[in-house]
C-alpha cells in the first residue's frame, strides 16, 4: 500500500464513502499481508469517529465542503491525516475525561475518547484562525490499543 489521499465533498455521503473504502481494504490480500485486520479496524474506527463528529458538529460555512483523508504505511504503523475546511474547534477541551462521566457510559459523546484510545501521537491543528483543520494520528500494527481503554 502506497500513500493515498482521498477527497470528499458531500457530507451526506461521507461516512458511507469512507466505510466502502475500508470494506475494500478488508478484502485486499496484499494489504492484509502487511497489516492485520485488527489494525485496519482500528484505523477505520478512529477515522469514522472523527468524520462522524465533522458530519454532526462541524460548521462548514464555505460554498464547498472539502474533506481529505491521507493514509500512509510507515514501518509497522499506519499514518492518517484528515483535513477539512470547517470552522474547527479546540480538541483538547473535548478530550478531558471525567471519571464520573465514564461510569455512566453514555450512548453519545464517546467518539473523541474512542479516537484517542485507538491512536498514537494524536495531533490536531485547527480552530478559528486556521484555513484548514488537520488531524494526524498513527495506528500501530504491533500494539493492541484496546487494553488502554480507561473503562
Amino acid at each position: 500500500m502506497d500513500s493515498v489521499t482521498y477527497h470528499f465533498q458531500d457530507l451526506d455521503t461521507l461516512i458511507e464513502q469512507v466505510h466502502s473504502l475500508f470494506d475494500t481494504w478488508e478484502g485486499d490480500s496484499d494489504l492484509l499481508d502487511i497489516f492485520s485486520l485488527s489494525t485496519l479496524y482500528q484505523v477505520k474506527i478512529a477515522t469514522h469517529e472523527w468524520l462522524a463528529n465533522l458530519v454532526q458538529h462541524a460548521n462548514f460555512e464555505q460554498d464547498t465542503t472539502d474533506v481529505s483523508l491521507l493514509v500512509k504505511p510507515v514501518d509497522d504503523r499506519i499514518f492518517c491525516v484528515i483535513e477539512d475546511n470547517s470552522d474547527g474547534f479546540v480538541l483538547d477541551e473535548h478530550l478531558e475525561i471525567e471519571p464520573e462521566y465514564l461510569d455512566s457510559l453514555p450512548e453519545r459523546g464517546m467518539g473523541l475518547l474512542i479516537l484517542k484510545i485507538c491512536t498514537e501521537d494524536l495531533l490536531y491543528h485547527g480552530g478559528e484562525m486556521q484555513a484548514i483543520n488537520r488531524l494526524e494520528f498513527y495506528v500501530s500494527a504491533d500494539q493492541d490499543q484496546w487494553p488502554n481503554t480507561p473503562f
